[in-house]
């Protein structure tokens, strides 16, 4: 919970799911939810106060730090609890009571450690994600992709990793009027296409935004990118290089947006895109399928799995060939509508009820074997 919302991603927004279908679901065992209260969000802890078999645990510990590894350490034992779940790896490694741990990909090992200024930080994080995925009763991840990597990079018997797919859970309903706030806000008075999430390196946004110009320039489209999510404070930079184009003008930073304004944005746009290196699941192509959106995405295997035949894919190393995809997209009308139908219907498959069944069936299985 000290990931919780939507302000830290998509691992947030796993986690506040998450709490509320399995409290929805669950109302007989005692749930102790920790929360950090200089991150959390008030109207979220709020939203978890009408479960009465719910005990909030307060701190101010940072995920990511020395003090999760001591401070937090000190608190799990005294709070002494049948079953802890870490929504992500970063598990205090000397814990030694009963877990379940979420790793969500292995993105890490893949392009971590790259920057020298940051390989120590490399080494710390192997030695936490190491020790998590040894000790944990049990692994959840997110798609079958994700748990061929973790059994790869960490000698995990596939047996210990159960693959239980993330929901979506923005408002069903959309009305015009929110269309046009989103519009006004942003000034988007043309058609665009959406990017959705961290500005972070694997999400190759200087391709992406270089392939908005091919399309401009060789297909003659006017049509902005609106490109949605914080900035990622370890690589400030990103957000530059993807403004180092011809047409600047047609890409529109939004920054964090809440979820009425998001959900309008999926509603108002013409299209989906992703370039992205490295994913473990990509909720927002999944957010964007609930709303009917064609997608436009990397044609890596995650992607392959989760959108299967409701994406068009690209090399996203090539930016000819993502132009070439856009165009497609952007210039064929029937096509765009038979997109936007197997989009829906294949968005219709994810369900955060699902997940915490699942979830909550691993759960039980350890606590009667405990």
């Amino acid at each position: 919970m000290r990931m919780l919302g939507s302000r830290h991603g998509g691992i947030g927004r796993y986690v506040f799911e998450l709490a509320a279908h399995i409290l929805e679901i669950d109302t007989t065992n005692t749930y102790f939810l920790f929360y950090n209260t200089k991150n959390s969000e008030p109207e979220d802890i709020q939203f978890f106060k009408k479960f009465t078999n719910v005990v909030f645990v307060a701190t101010t510990i940072r995920h990511y730090s020395l003090a999760e590894q001591t401070s937090f350490l000190y608190l799990l034992n005294r709070c002494d609890l049948d079953l802890v779940h870490f929504p992500n790896f970063n598990v205090p490694a000397y814990y030694t009571k009963p877990y379940v741990v979420t790793i969500h990909d292995m993105v890490h090992h893949k392009i971590g450690g790259a920057k020298k200024s940051h390989y120590f930080h490399f080494l710390a994080y192997k030695r936490i994600i190491e020790q998590a995925a040894k000790n944990a009763r049990a692994i959840i991840t997110v798609s079958e992709y994700s748990k061929k990597d973790i059994s790869h990079f960490l000698g995990t018997k596939p047996e210990k990793i159960h693959v239980l797919y993330e929901g979506t859970s923005l408002p069903a309903t959309v009305s015009g009027q929110d269309v046009e706030n989103v519009k006004r806000k942003w000034l988007l008075r043309k058609p665009f296409l959406l990017f959705v999430g961290v500005l972070e390196r694997k999400k190759n946004l200087k391709m992406l935004t270089r392939a908005l110009d091919v399309l401009i320039k060789k297909f003659h489209h006017d049509i902005d990118l609106v490109i949605v999510g914080k900035v990622d404070s370890h690589y400030p930079d990103i957000r530059y290089k993807a403004l180092d184009i011809t047409y600047k003008d047609h890409l529109v930073f939004t920054g964090y947006v809440g979820d009425t304004d998001l959900a309008a944005l999926y509603k108002a746009a013409y299209g989906y895109v992703s370039a992205s290196l490295h994913e473990g699941f990509g909720l927002p192509g999944v957010e964007a399928m609930k709303f009917g959106l064609p997608l436009a995405v990397s044609n890596i295997e995650v992607f392959n799995e989760i959108y299967d035949d409701a994406a068009i894919y690209f090399n996203p190393l090539d930016t000819d060939d993502i132009a070439e995809k856009l165009n497609l997209m952007v210039r064929d009308t029937q096509y765009h509508q038979k997109m936007q139908e197997k989009s829906f219907r294949r968005g219709q498959l994810f369900d955060w009820k699902k997940t915490a069944e699942g979830t909550l069936e691993i759960y039980n299985q350890i606590v009667t074997n405990s």
